[in-house]
């Protein structure tokens, strides 16, 4: 597998700090159908920390499944853990547990932000000349190192959505082999609007409607 899914990220940032996640989600798992079989870690954060630190942690025994839970976001992930599965799979895998989550989420707080992140490795010997040829001009000749990042801003339901890229050259390890290549972040997040919250129909639209900009064609073209 020369191109392949690191790990798929959805976060939703509530617009109340949330006291008790622990009590608010406490029927997370459940309404997820138990994909959370591991024991919950419950982490005892003192109030007076960052509200964006986890005080709970939810996750599978395989460790694919993980949710952070805050007192201001909840983040999902899902993590490669071996090759048995395409990035086809995992992706769709993975919009199909955010749309339980969505759902589960909204109907307890109101969510005004979301983040879809992808982490993909592709596998390239050359790595930084492939940067090179696609992204920079003679300047870069003799580099070493390369790495860029640019977002692209458009606009849906209302908000502004912004297409953060991040592309370096970088080395993975894979079943022990260190492996040359292209490390790819592609983090689609919206500008929250003061007073709007994004309600179940709307965040699953908006998820629906920018998942296939993480898939491995896309994510393949921006550096073939």
């Amino acid at each position: 597998m020369k191109t392949r899914i690191i790990s798929l990220q959805f976060a939703y940032f509530l617009r109340d700090i949330v006291s008790r996640p622990d009590l608010e989600f406490s029927t997370l798992n459940s309404e997820m159908l138990n994909i959370f079989d591991a024991m919950p870690q419950m982490i005892p954060v003192p109030r007076e920390l960052p509200v964006e630190l986890p005080v709970m942690i939810l996750s599978s025994e395989r460790k694919e499944y993980t949710c952070n839970i805050s007192r201001s976001r909840i983040d999902f992930i899902l993590q490669r853990t071996n090759d048995e599965k395409s990035n086809i799979d995992l992706l769709k895998d993975f919009n199909s547990k955010v749309a339980g989550l969505t759902k589960a989420i909204t109907s307890k707080q109101e969510v005004i932000r979301f983040g879809m992140v992808a982490r993909y490795f592709h596998q390239d010997n050359t790595a930084v000349r492939t940067l090179r040829n696609k992204f920079f001009s003679g300047a870069a000749d003799g580099a070493e190192e390369l790495s860029l990042r640019f977002n692209k801003i458009s606009e849906s339901f209302g908000y502004k959505i912004n297409d953060i890229h991040e592309i370096n050259a970088a080395e993975a390890v894979t079943d022990g082999r260190v492996e040359k290549g292209i490390f790819i972040q592609r983090d689609i997040n919206n500008t929250p609007i003061q007073g709007k919250h994004l309600d179940f129909e709307t965040l699953l639209k908006i998820s629906q409607k920018y998942a296939p900009r993480i898939s491995e064609s896309e994510i393949e073209a921006l550096i073939k």
